[in-house]
């Protein structure tokens, strides 16, 4: 349980950093916008660039908040529920898409002239999302078979 309350604390400072990140793009927004109109014609998304960050952002925040809840459902109610077994599936669908997705717009920038040692550091960690997506939905997988099995002995006794 004390692992799963350090997880929830790692959850926890991520969710604030992203609150972070939010409130300095909503303050600095002029800044950006500017940032973003001199590169745009450099860059193979042009300023789409812009809104695929924001959008990315966005998502894994929702990923996190989603993942803060399960963790949180699973230290109060335990793993084998019902919400803590949707939420996992959810949460790591979340982090699959959004990993092979912003993985697949980064292996096109790359093949459009982005700078190789920059980019692969960037698909790496689209790799690494991807892979904790699949490990969260293989965990939502063992939870669906817990709480069968836990359903069935309710039943028995």
């Amino acid at each position: 349980m004390n692992k799963l309350k350090i997880l929830l604390t790692i959850t926890t400072i991520g969710i604030l950093l992203y609150i972070l990140h939010f409130i300095s793009l909503i303050y600095m927004w002029d800044y950006y916008t500017e940032l973003y109109k001199a590169t745009e014609d450099r860059v193979v998304f042009g300023k789409y660039n812009f809104i695929i960050g924001h959008v990315s952002s966005v998502i894994i925040f929702i990923g996190l908040c989603l993942s803060f809840k399960c963790i949180y459902t699973i230290i109060k109610q335990g793993f084998f529920t019902e919400l803590a077994k949707k939420l996992l599936r959810i949460a790591g669908s979340i982090f699959l898409f959004l990993g092979v997705l912003t993985g697949i717009i980064d292996i096109v920038r790359v093949a459009n002239e982005m700078e190789e040692s920059v980019a692969i550091g960037i698909i790496l960690v689209d790799f690494l999302l991807t892979i904790v997506g699949l490990i969260v939905l293989i965990i939502a997988d063992m939870a669906q078979t817990g709480y069968q099995l836990k359903s069935e002995n309710d039943l028995t006794i």
